[in-house]
């Protein structure tokens, strides 16, 4: 069966373990909680939606559950079609919480047991079938424990962040080198402004500016580092010992925004290479 959400027909298939390994006096209490995991499962619900479909709750229930009036034995004669036996067990689960089945009642005459007790005996005939037609519905095993879905989330979020890293490599190809320079760059110009004297609004504004540059690199969001290159160029007017290095970054952004557009590769030449080569010349 086509699942939107695997893990939480698993956390469902961990309540059912947990209610069926668990010691308790009261049921409903237990139920209350096992139903509430059960509805946070999409997957469970549309199931149960469909088993539930012109179903007749009260004729199923009779055929299942009956007492001779003569001899009073009761007998239990739970369908074998899957789906009726969902439908039937969820019914009655919802009845039992919702008083509106006596429990006590309904598991001291139809759940009597020489071995078990009436609740052991009905997490065995009722829940635990329950348990397993999920399982078997959604190919899943039955001692799937927390411990399991811990990995599986954590296995997903390795699984998601290479499929981001993948798509940003499609659409930003060479981002890694861009950030690098960028970041190298805003670095460059906080050494500068350790040598100013005095303590300025402006400077601080400035240093504010190249702080946020640095923190958006390193959370790859090239249009909140364009943004801030331009407030950049406003912020750092009044210092000309960083104008240079200002220049330059803004350079950085328009090669790449360059190369995005399929004109030159981006530059790894600084200005100060350049100049280098020149004199060399």
């Amino acid at each position: 069966m086509e699942t939107k959400n695997i893990l939480d027909v698993e956390r469902f298939v961990v309540a059912c373990n947990d209610l069926l390994s668990g010691k308790f006096l009261d049921l409903n209490k237990r139920l209350d909680k096992f139903l509430a995991v059960l509805t946070q499962s999409e997957d469970i619900f549309d199931l149960l939606k469909e088993c539930l479909n012109d179903f007749d709750e009260d004729a199923e229930f009779a055929k299942a559950f009956s007492v001779d009036k003569k001899t009073g034995v009761a007998t239990i004669a739970i369908p074998s079609d899957e789906k009726k036996r969902l439908a039937l067990s969820v019914t009655i689960f919802n009845d039992m919480i919702n008083d509106k089945l006596n429990t006590n009642q309904f598991l001291e005459t139809y759940f009597q047991d020489k071995k078990l007790t009436p609740v052991q005996n009905f997490l065995d005939k009722i829940v635990k079938p329950f348990r397993d037609i999920v399982c078997k519905i959604f190919a899943l095993g039955t001692d799937i424990t927390v411990e399991d879905i811990k990995r599986q989330i954590e296995e997903e979020k390795v699984l998601k962040k290479q499929e981001e890293k993948h798509e940003e490599e499609v659409q930003f190809p060479e981002l890694d080198k861009l950030l690098s320079t960028v970041v190298n760059s805003a670095n460059q110009i906080l050494a500068l402004l350790k040598f100013e004297k005095k303590r300025t609004d402006n400077l601080d504004d400035l240093e504010f500016v190249l702080g946020s540059i640095i923190q958006a690199c390193e959370k790859r969001d090239l249009m909140v580092i364009n943004g801030l290159v331009i407030g950049l160029n406003y912020v750092s007017k009044k210092f000309k010992n960083v104008r240079h290095l200002v220049e330059e970054l803004n350079n950085q952004i328009y090669d790449y925004y360059e190369f995005l557009a399929g004109g030159n590769v981006v530059s790894e030449v600084s200005e100060e290479e350049e100049t280098t080569d020149e004199a060399g010349e």
